[in-house]
């Protein structure tokens, strides 16, 4: 046998075997937030969004996991928020829309379930 031998105090043989690191594929089935208007503008938004989040609702995760688009256009901004997330998905979306407000006074902000 490959990897056999005889223990020299037990007198017992024993069989090593080689155990390989095998590529795990990401199953969560999480696609990065989709940020539709200027990018740059977006970026800080779902940052500090996600921070305050994670500040309030530890185990919510990256936002790829609960928030599923963030879009800015003409004084509106609608985020869309996973509905699967039960209790968790809705304290979620109340700090996000608060966060919003504050952070975007002169804009009307929408927070509504992700669709499908």
């Amino acid at each position: 046998m490959p990897g056999s031998h005889r223990s020299s105090t037990a007198r017992s043989t024993c069989t090593i075997i080689p155990i390989h690191v095998a590529q795990v594929e990401d199953t969560t089935g999480h696609r990065p937030t989709q940020l539709v208007g200027d990018a740059q503008r977006l970026q800080p938004l779902v940052d500090t969004v996600a921070a305050e989040v994670l500040a309030h609702l530890p185990g919510m995760g990256p936002p790829a996991r609960w928030l599923r688009e963030l879009r800015l256009a003409d004084g509106e901004a609608y985020a869309f928020i996973a509905p699967d997330l039960g209790h968790d998905g809705l304290e979620a979306a109340e700090i996000a829309f608060e966060t919003l407000r504050r952070l975007l006074p002169d804009t009307d902000i929408y927070i509504s379930a992700a669709p499908g």
